[in-house]
């Protein structure tokens, strides 16, 4: 075990030393692909971590290294920069680097000794460039103000992201409730219970979320279940959006003007999913209202 890995292990075991306890629902166990960060998580039956208002900043704690490498990301980009300033200009310029570049790379690696010559780590170093870069694409994002999408973004950038579930009350559910297409969603649902002297109500269907530019790169087209009960007059609203977190590059494309993010979506973009850099997990949203009829 090399002197990262070491100093890695220190650090988890320091963070889990640190946690409070972690309660989870029956027999379920936390998925590995989201950290506790110091946060109660609670995971329902279902296999979503519940992001409440208190817990929400552990969506976007990604630890920045790769276990398998022992690299932080910046050690990762050092590492692949000194490869590309070796090489003929044709490659170190090339648009789009091939999987070619990346397998030279890890080449590379093993012949400098920073990674063992396993397929392992030569799969985990190709990935981890990939990676490192994206999260500049999540700076970008985060510094442009599209912070929910940021967060979803980075939660994909890991082997095994949790499906997350956002509990009403928090930032990203208040998001979506202060949304245009929420409001629609409400009011086409009180239109349909008035004078009608209704107990209960459920409705479904299906809505596009990109009244904003953030809501739109982190959902865009979204399910939804809207349940209501009336309770003398009083109706409790509770709306639960679903959606299935798959990158879009070409919308973030149209939504960045940071050059460095821009260069990552055009080098990167059709390349990360395909080696598992990226990796789709379900979302739902709960948010929650009420009206008196």
């Amino acid at each position: 075990m090399n002197s990262k890995k070491i100093l890695s292990s220190v650090i988890t075991m320091a963070m889990l030393a640190l946690a409070p306890a972690t309660v989870f629902a029956s027999e379920s166990k936390l998925n590995p692909g989201i950290s506790k960060g110091g946060s109660t998580v609670v995971e329902t039956d279902d296999s979503f971590v519940v992001i409440t208002k208190e817990n929400e900043n552990i969506v976007q704690m990604n630890v920045p290294y790769d276990e398998t490498t022992g690299l932080t990301d910046d050690e990762v980009l050092k590492y692949y920069n000194q490869y590309l300033a070796s090489q003929p200009s044709t490659i170190s310029e090339e648009s789009c680097p091939s999987a070619k570049t990346l397998n030279e790379f890890a080449q590379y690696a093993v012949d400098n000794k920073i990674i063992e010559d396993t397929p392992i780590q030569r799969g985990a170093i190709t990935k981890a460039v990939v990676r490192a870069e994206f999260k500049v694409v999540v700076a970008g994002g985060n510094a442009a103000g599209y912070t929910t999408a940021a967060a979803l973004l980075d939660h994909s950038l890991q082997d095994a992201p949790s499906n997350l579930s956002f509990s009403s009350g928090s930032t990203y559910s208040t998001q979506i409730l202060n949304s245009s297409e929420c409001k629609k969603i409400i009011s086409d649902f009180k239109s349909a219970v008035k004078g009608k002297n209704l107990s209960g109500r459920t409705a479904s269907g299906s809505t596009t979320l990109n009244s904003t530019t953030d809501l739109h790169l982190a959902y865009n087209k979204v399910s939804y279940t809207a349940s209501g009960r009336n309770t003398n007059g009083k109706w409790t609203l509770t709306i639960k959006f679903k959606d299935t977190y798959d990158f879009e590059s070409q919308a973030w494309k149209n939504a960045m003007t940071d050059n460095l993010a821009v260069t990552a979506l055009n080098n990167y973009a059709a390349y990360a999913q395909s080696i598992g850099a990226i990796v789709p997990y379900n979302v739902e949203v709960t948010v929650q209202t009420s009206f008196t009829e």
